[in-house]
């Protein structure tokens, strides 16, 4: 969620916990902002049968907030510490990440991972390019940053590789869907905007959890949201086949 002024996602949460729950079991997790400063509470087991989820989505008051149901994959442990959103500070700031997928090829636990997953791999991954790009140059801005971070990854771990993901500082939430199942279906992820009474507000889930009108974002093109506004739309980064 990204919204023009400081709420809570006590409409949306339980509905997220209540219909995903069930298929995604092994942890949940939310994070938001307090100024610079990203905080996260997690847990393994089922979101809709833990009280402090509950308590975790009453105390989550933030412009941006980002919520994650896991299910796990591969050989990854049912663990506190491979919940996401992942929480990293970078340049001062704290940053928050969740994603849904997996990577194409093989790969390294990155060295300031807590975890196993290849998720918290890809967001320090990301990271560390956003990182190296901006240090070659006195203009190049966060976005292309990010941008860089993200073509590297698909460029490294594979083009086949499942990237539906959230990344924020929480001034900016930058999202990113590049995920096809087997038989080339899109796996995607739906925007919905709202207007509450202090502004804008954007909502943002791999599923509808409304009858109201959720939009499919555009496939491989990064979509930057600040304030409940979108600021911009790239075009994709990398072409589908």
């Amino acid at each position: 969620m990204s919204c023009n002024q400081e709420d809570r996602a006590t409409r949306s949460l339980p509905i997220f916990s209540e219909l995903y729950s069930e298929r995604n079991p092994d942890g949940w997790g939310i994070g938001w902002f307090e100024g610079n400063t990203a905080h996260h509470k997690s847990a393994p087991g089922r979101a809709d049968a833990d009280s402090m989820y509950e308590k975790a989505m009453e105390k989550a008051r933030s412009n941006t907030i980002i919520a994650h149901v896991r299910y796990a994959t591969g050989d990854t442990e049912c663990s506190e510490r491979n919940c996401h959103p992942f929480k990293h500070i970078h340049r001062d700031r704290g940053w928050l990440f969740a994603h849904n997928g997996f990577l194409e090829n093989e790969f390294e636990i990155h060295p300031n991972a807590q975890g196993e997953t290849d998720s918290e791999t890809i967001f320090h991954e990301i990271i560390d390019k956003a990182s190296e790009y901006q240090q070659n140059g006195t203009f190049k801005g966060q976005y292309p940053a990010i941008k860089a971070g993200i073509k590297h990854i698909l460029s490294k771990h594979g083009a086949r590789s499942r990237l539906n993901l959230m990344i924020s500082d929480g001034r900016t939430l930058y999202i990113f869907h590049h995920y096809q199942w087997y038989d080339g279906r899109p796996k995607p992820i739906f925007m919905l905007r709202r207007q509450k009474r202090y502004g804008s507000a954007i909502l943002l889930s791999t599923q509808r959890l409304t009858d109201e009108n959720w939009e499919p974002i555009p496939q491989d093109c990064l979509l930057a949201i600040s304030g409940g506004e979108i600021l911009v739309m790239s075009d994709p980064l990398i072409r589908s086949s």
